[in-house]
């Protein structure tokens, strides 16, 4: 129950934020993401005591620990597989209600150089949306187990089938070489699942 009051709140506030700015540009999701994270360091924490809570709470706090990454494209998504081509592969019956699976994540190239664009990509499946489910799709960039940067926290409508969302951000010159880890979150109220992808900077 507090992991799932947490997001709540956490969704909440995203929902205020994102009416206040209307972030629609590249750059602008940056700033949502520092803007989502300062409102939401202070619900995590009254609420949350679990580290069960996984990547999501650890996204927020990037975006309040600094935004280094701050040329960031709008984020793209596509349709990979209907909802009864989705259904099929999981073997799913409505009664489960709603069910969702990380399936991949990616960042090409895998090498990175600094002061060009990479992209990230995220595949996941969804089922008993219903009409339609508001997710939170969350990606930050670590180094270890240091967050170094939020590259976005934005919220969209996914129906039910397989979703392929993808964002492309520059790398900033200033990073140091060496191996960094993508982590890519989805989430709604109910459920959250995330991946992540080792890569290397130039």
């Amino acid at each position: 129950m507090r992991i799932r009051n947490t997001i709540l709140s956490i969704t909440m506030a995203a929902v205020l934020i994102t009416g206040m700015t209307g972030c629609q540009t590249r750059g602008e999701s940056a700033g949502l993401g520092a803007a989502i994270g300062a409102v939401a360091g202070a619900i995590i924490g009254n609420q949350s005591g679990s580290q069960g809570e996984g990547a999501v709470i650890g996204a927020i706090i990037g975006g309040v620990g600094g935004l280094i990454v701050d040329d960031i494209q709008r984020t793209k998504a596509k349709k990979q597989a209907t909802a009864q081509e989705t259904a099929v592969v999981y073997d799913y019956n409505p009664s489960q209600g709603e069910s969702m699976v990380f399936e991949n994540s990616e960042l090409l190239p895998g090498n990175a150089v600094r002061g060009e664009f990479v992209t990230a990509s995220m595949q996941y499946a969804l089922l008993g949306s219903g009409p339609g489910k508001t997710v939170t799709e969350t990606r930050v960039i670590k180094q270890g187990d240091e967050i170094v940067s939020q590259i976005s926290s934005q919220q969209f409508t996914r129906n039910d089938g397989t979703w392929v969302s993808t964002q492309d951000f520059r790398v900033p010159k200033n990073w140091k070489p060496g191996e960094y880890t993508l982590e890519q979150t989805v989430a709604t109220i109910q459920s959250t699942v995330s991946g992540t992808t080792k890569f290397w900077v130039e």
